[in-house]
């Protein structure tokens, strides 16, 4: 009994932590905006800010593999994932998982779907019933949705320079108590040449860390919404269900 407890406290887990990354992603991967007034910066780091702004701004379409991370107190071992992920302006983002479970899960900035081709299950969640997961993530969305003179206002924002000379380092960390009941801080590593996000890490207040690397990214390649589109079988069983 005890083991079929753990493994079900770690499938919901998983399932939490996969939804919450899912959304996250979505948000920095459409809305990361951090050019604007950068006043408190050195020259260099206010030329950094513009130019990572202005190629943000040409990302329309993204795809990418991708490995996450999330270690928890809940369990022992570190909760692993890989797959491949699409992004489309302005509100669409699928993820195709392939280990350690197969599983598609897609976003259109309202609604949330994740299929279980094993299971012959799908689970569909609507955003904007859950006032409670929104006002969970409206801190740490915040990160990826403001400029850099907003985020000062509610983080102390630091720029680590650029690793093996092609990638920018920034560390957030948020100031308000309310923002410091969720979140401990955020990592970003910035492509130089693309400004595309290669890697997005979050320590939250309990300790629990969250990861995601980004690799074989192709910028605004051709896609379509249906290519960001779980498209389930008649025989597949959907469940309407209530964010976590």
């Amino acid at each position: 009994m005890p083991k079929v407890q753990g493994s079900r406290r770690k499938a919901k887990v998983e399932r939490g932590r996969t939804m919450w990354l899912m959304i996250l992603v979505f948000s920095f991967f459409g809305l990361l905006s951090i050019g604007g007034n950068s006043r408190g910066y050195g020259q260099d780091v206010q030329e950094i800010i513009r130019t990572i702004d202005e190629q943000q701004q040409k990302i329309q379409t993204l795809t990418a593999s991708f490995s996450q991370r999330k270690e928890t107190s809940l369990v022992k071992d570190p909760l692993i994932s890989r797959g491949v992920v699409k992004f489309k302006r302005p509100d669409r983002i699928h993820f195709l998982y392939v280990k350690p479970e197969p599983m598609e899960m897609a976003l259109d900035g309202k609604t949330v779907w994740i299929y279980y081709p094993g299971r012959s299950q799908a689970e569909k969640y609507s955003l904007a019933r859950s006032k409670k997961m929104i006002q969970y993530l409206e801190p740490v969305m915040g990160v990826f949705q403001k400029t850099f003179a907003q985020l000062s206002e509610g983080y102390t924002i630091n720029y680590l320079g650029l690793d093996a000379d092609h990638v920018y380092r920034f560390l957030l960390q948020p100031r308000e108590e309310k923002l410091q009941k969720f979140l401990s801080s955020v990592s970003l590593w910035i492509d130089k040449t693309s400004g595309a996000i290669l890697k997005f890490e979050m320590i939250e207040a309990s300790k629990d860390r969250l990861s995601l690397e980004f690799k074989d990214l192709q910028i605004n390649p051709p896609l379509t919404d249906d290519d960001l589109t779980v498209i389930l079988p008649p025989s597949a069983k959907v469940l309407e269900q209530s964010m976590p």
